[in-house]
């Protein structure tokens, strides 16, 4: 039998995502400027609402590499309850996913300098896989003989964030349902596994203007690799951010962000693969824009730097 295929890499990565039976979410160098996207227990505590814009575009080079756009809007909205939404849309070749959800959280205060906030999220994921994108059409085999593919699937999760003025941590699962899609000949085109993550992160005064961040995301699920982001960031004058990032045996990558004025933020990512794929991309590109709502009601004491 013989397949064309106008995404070789790409068509082989996502039918080898859904048939091992764990499709991973879309992955974020900058997590750190954008939380609620992995954790709904997230809290801007501020008296605000953030408004966070994400573009991410995977291996470029590859035709049909993953590109992924978020669009999260959170904050608390009277100093115990948080709501936000989280939609995102995953490109892969011939697939696409499109995600959207709703946000709870509530916010304790454990002691004087540690709160916390436990969150919920809940929606749908609309998934499409058009065969028309790639010339690899087959009578002859069940899982390539449709044309297109369509299905609708729900979403429950849950997070826990904890922090201080000067540090934080979380846990996190964004889909608690392990949900299963079949085609024809009761074989799996979807089964979606449930996501852990841990979130880890610490603010350094070295100076008047000048902190460091370090941080650090687990992310794990059954049937695929465990994968271990550590970054730093370096603030200057609250303002300027620079800060570099390795994901462990896939890439090193290179962060700056700065702060525009008192309500926009803007940061940018370059991932230089280290892996085998490394061979045939010429890396990842990230872009995250930010903006910060007008506060409402008493400041807080301290300002939050993550």
């Amino acid at each position: 039998m013989k397949i064309h295929i106008k995404y070789p890499l790409a068509v082989i990565l996502t039918f080898c995502a859904f048939i091992l039976k764990a499709q991973q979410l879309p992955q974020y160098t900058q997590y750190m400027y954008n939380t609620s996207t992995i954790n709904p227990a997230y809290l801007n505590e501020n008296n605000r609402m953030d408004a966070t814009l994400t573009y991410r575009a995977q291996w470029i080079g590859i035709e049909g590499a993953p590109e992924t756009k978020t669009l999260t809007v959170s904050g608390i909205i009277n100093h115990k309850i948080g709501l936000g939404i989280h939609i995102f849309k995953d490109n892969i070749g011939p697939s696409t996913e499109f995600s959207s959800s709703a946000m709870f959280s509530y916010y304790l205060n454990l002691n004087k300098k540690v709160k916390m906030s436990l969150g919920i999220n809940a929606g749908a994921d609309f998934y499409e896989v058009d065969y028309s994108k790639g010339n690899y059409y087959d009578a002859d085999d069940a899982l390539l003989s449709y044309d297109n593919y369509y299905n609708t699937l729900p979403l429950i999760g849950a997070g826990v964030y904890i922090f201080s003025e000067n540090w934080y941590g979380g846990f996190s699962i964004p889909n608690f349902l392990l949900n299963k899609s079949n085609v024809v000949s009761d074989k799996n085109l979807i089964l979606k596994d449930s996501h852990f993550y841990f979130i880890g992160g610490y603010v350094l005064d070295v100076a008047a203007d000048l902190k460091l961040k370090p941080s650090v995301l687990l992310k794990f699920t059954e049937n695929a690799p465990t994968t271990i982001d550590a970054s730093l960031n370096v603030l200057f004058l609250q303002k300027f951010t620079l800060g570099a990032s390795h994901r462990l045996q896939d890439s090193y990558s290179a962060m700056a962000g700065f702060q525009a004025s008192r309500n926009f933020f803007i940061g940018y990512s370059y991932d230089y693969s280290i892996s085998d794929l490394g061979n045939y991309n010429q890396g990842s590109h990230e872009l995250i824009l930010k903006y910060i709502m007008p506060r409402w009601g008493p400041n807080t004491r301290s300002p939050r730097f993550f």
